[in-house]
Order: structure tokens, then C-alpha cells, then sequence
């Protein structure tokens, strides 16, 4: 059914359930598993107060550890590759899955900015509108606090 599943990640909590999930469905299904973290390059930072070089790092290590992680959930069994981006995040997802005939997306149901959104994060809900593949959104079963 499927033959190339893609979980994007921003390492937060929904992040990694639906992680959890790809993993599932790529064991389920004998398929490669493509991992995605993109680095936000929309977000304006004050040099008088952090250099963009320092928070560029600090981007790029959380996007290692957030698929160092899915590394870990698919352990040997599983066929990972994974990847780094810097972009708008809905935008560099979409061109990915058609880059690597993708044909499931998995996501989160809330990034870690969810304080910018009530239900989906803004990557999530675009990947949602745009996607000409079928996305699962997965996340926890807690209430969302607003």
C-alpha cells in the first residue's frame, strides 16, 4: 500500500508520537521511512541580543537529536533516512515528498509553538490544505490548553 512514508519531525511531543507511528506503519507495511526536520527560516532574531550563527547551531542540533531519536524508535529494522532542511517548514515538506515520491506523510497534531495555533500546528494544517497525498496526523490524547 505504501512505499515511501515521511515523518516530519520538530521534536516535540506530538512529534515523537507520530514518529512512534511511522515506525509502526513502516515495520507494518516493509516500506522506507524518510525522516524531516527543517530548520524555520522565517524567524527574525535581534543581534544586539543572540547571533543568528549561535541560534542557527542550536536549530541544527535539535533537528539532529529530534532524528536521532526516530533512530533510536526504528532501531536496525526499519529502512531510515533522514534529513535536514532550512525553510519554511510546510514548503520544504511538500517538495520533499515529491522529491522522494512520497506517499504518506505523518505529523503531529501540535508543534512546539503551539501557543500560534489551538488545534494544528501552522506546518501541520498547511501540509493538510496542500498535500496531494494522504497525511496522518497523530497526537496525544490530552486536552490542549489555549
Amino acid at each position: 500500500m505504501y512505499t515511501q512514508i515521511l515523518i516530519a519531525t520538530d521534536g516535540s511531543e506530538d512529534a515523537k508520537i507520530a514518529a512512534e507511528h511511522a515506525v509502526g506503519l513502516a515495520r507494518q507495511y516493509e516500506t522506507k521511512l524518510h525522516a524531516l526536520y527543517v530548520i524555520e527560516v522565517r524567524t527574525a532574531y535581534d543581534n544586539a541580543i543572540v547571533k543568528p550563527e549561535i541560534v542557527h547551531q542550536n536549530l541544527r542540533e535539535e533537528g539532529a537529536n529530534a532524528l536521532e531519536a526516530i533512530e533510536t524508535v526504528a532501531r536496525t529494522d526499519v529502512d531510515l533516512r533522514t534529513s535536514i532542511r532550512e525553510g519554511i517548514p510546510h514548503e520544504e515538506i511538500l517538495n520533499y515528498a515529491i522529491e522522494h515520491e512520497i506517499d504518506l506523510i505523518v505529523m503531529g497534531k501540535t508543534g512546539k509553538s503551539a501557543f500560534k495555533t489551538i488545534l494544528l500546528g501552522n506546518a501541520t494544517e498547511a501540509v493538510l490544505r496542500s498535500a496531494t497525498v494522504p497525511v496522518v496526523v497523530v497526537g496525544s490524547t490530552k486536552a490542549t490548553e489555549a
